[in-house]
């Protein structure tokens, strides 16, 4: 049987709604979802699903855990945990290209403070 897939059901455009509504939960990253959006808007180009999703790994997430504010890095995995209940194989494999193979490759400590959800599909590598 198939599993439910959200990408057959709304538009690429609903989904990166979805997703900045998501996201944008996270106070720290509001700012840089501004930025992002303010740019798109200037040149008239859009943003995606991985643009959004990137700005907050690197310049929300990477910082945490620099500053190991614990607090900051739940707030990331709860909201990580959010994307991928959205069940979108397109968000979930921009989580995985995102933040699975980042937390293998460079923060395999933090695995274990991750949701059930990332956790699973961590264990997919």
């Amino acid at each position: 049987m198939n599993e439910f897939d959200l990408d057959r059901f709304v538009t690429l455009e609903e989904l990166i709604e979805r997703t900045r509504e998501i996201l944008w939960k996270m106070p720290s990253a509001r700012r840089f979802i501004q930025a992002l959006d303010a740019e798109a808007e200037e040149d008239g180009s859009d943003v995606h699903m991985f643009d959004y999703l990137l700005e907050v790994v690197t310049e929300v997430f990477g910082p945490a855990v620099e500053e190991d504010d614990k607090d900051l890095i739940k707030s990331f995995f709860v909201i990580c945990e959010e994307l991928l209940g959205m069940n979108s194989s397109l968000l979930r494999e921009k989580v995985d290209d995102l933040v699975a193979k980042m937390l293998i490759r460079y923060y395999p400590h933090l695995i274990s403070q991750s949701g059930p959800q990332l956790q699973k599909l961590i264990a997919t590598h």
